[in-house]
């Protein structure tokens, strides 16, 4: 048991176990945090928030997830984040690690559990594609833009159809050229193993923002093709 004299405190350790006088929280962070109890008044105007509510993430990418804390000296009393599925994701003072494939949440707790909001993460396998395990190519040469900014090197456009069982393949991956004169452009080149027909999905991961985008078009898959130029490049907008 846990004495004190005087003032009385609030005990935060991972997950509520709330009294009237101290919460103990226990997990396998082990880490113990002091935080004063505030009168009806404060905790009536305090406010805990994540400034994003849905975040995606790639396998070993990283993330700072944003926060809105009032007052300030609401932080200095102890901000406590828990992964609800630390083989998905890890979190320290707010900053995300993708470990491994899945979908979790992360939570943020403050005051002995009194104040907290909740981050759902959908964490996704690497895009990595075997040209060799496909019969036929298409090539698109494209204008890609992202939210109404040029994709760049933190953007990753995928084209996604399906395997024999019908579950989703990645297909397709883009990259980034530029032309003799300096023009930026994507070669996104696409692998089928039906001569034509198929269509492809186009994905985009934005990983400056941690964001899975679609866009509303697809393409149609057509051996040896190829879809714009160089001159007159085909647009793919994510949103």
């Amino acid at each position: 048991m846990i004495t004190m004299i005087g003032k009385r405190f609030r005990w935060l350790m991972c997950a509520a176990l709330i009294t009237i006088h101290y919460s103990l929280f226990t997990t396998s962070c082990g880490k113990l945090y002091e935080v004063e109890e505030l009168t009806e008044d404060q905790l009536s105007v305090a406010e805990l928030s994540v400034g994003r509510h849905a975040v995606d993430l790639m396998v070993g990418d990283a993330f700072q997830l944003p926060m809105t804390i009032m007052p300030d000296t609401l932080a200095e009393r102890g901000i406590y984040w828990e992964s609800a599925d630390t083989t998905v994701v890890r979190i320290s003072e707010g900053s995300l690690t993708a470990v491994g494939p899945g979908e979790t949440t992360v939570t943020a707790i403050a005051m002995a559990g009194l104040k907290s909001d909740t981050c759902h993460i959908r964490v996704l396998e690497p895009w990595t594609i075997d040209p060799y395990a496909f019969l036929y190519d298409m090539v698109v040469y494209a204008d890609v833009s992202v939210n109404g900014r040029a994709a760049d090197d933190n953007t990753m456009v995928g084209a996604f159809g399906s395997d024999d069982s019908g579950r989703p393949q990645l297909k397709g991956l883009g990259s980034l050229r530029r032309s003799p004169d300096g023009r930026q452009y994507m070669v996104l080149r696409t692998y089928s193993n039906r001569i034509d027909g198929e269509s492809l999905t186009l994905r985009c991961y934005d990983r400056s923002r941690a964001l899975l985008l679609e866009s509303p078009n697809s393409i149609i898959f057509e051996n040896n093709a190829t879809l714009g130029t160089l001159s007159h490049l085909y647009n793919i907008v994510f949103e």
